[in-house]
């Protein structure tokens, strides 16, 4: 009987600290490409249609595996190996992942 009540109640009880910790995360989607961003992207020898590629590349397939998280998450030197790395598993050529992290350098280097 308590094997069986271990069975219904463990799953249920995973489910709710699971969406508990869906409270911390920010859904607020990317920022879209702007001529700021542009300029912000400028010091990376980025374009705009680059940080536009690298925006839908965000948006479309980062999200097949997790919520898109907010560029201020992480240090600029953090996100190139999170991106090369996450790039690899979502199977995202070279320059698929360099617009990804271009974008995402230039939304991080946005002012707050």
């Amino acid at each position: 009987m308590k094997l069986k009540r271990l069975v219904i109640f463990a799953p249920a009880i995973v489910c709710l600290v699971d969406l508990s910790s869906c409270g911390t995360t920010s859904f607020a989607p990317p920022p879209p490409v702007t001529a700021e961003l542009a300029r912000a992207g400028a010091h990376q020898h980025v374009d705009l249609i680059a940080l536009r590629e690298g925006r839908a590349l965000f948006v479309s397939r980062c999200i097949e595996c997790h919520t898109l998280p907010m560029a201020s998450r992480f240090t600029e030197s953090d996100w190139p190996c999170i991106v090369h790395e996450m790039g690899e598993r979502a199977k995202l050529k070279s320059a698929e992942r360099d617009a990804v992290l271009a974008y995402i350098i230039a939304v991080h280097s946005q002012p707050r």
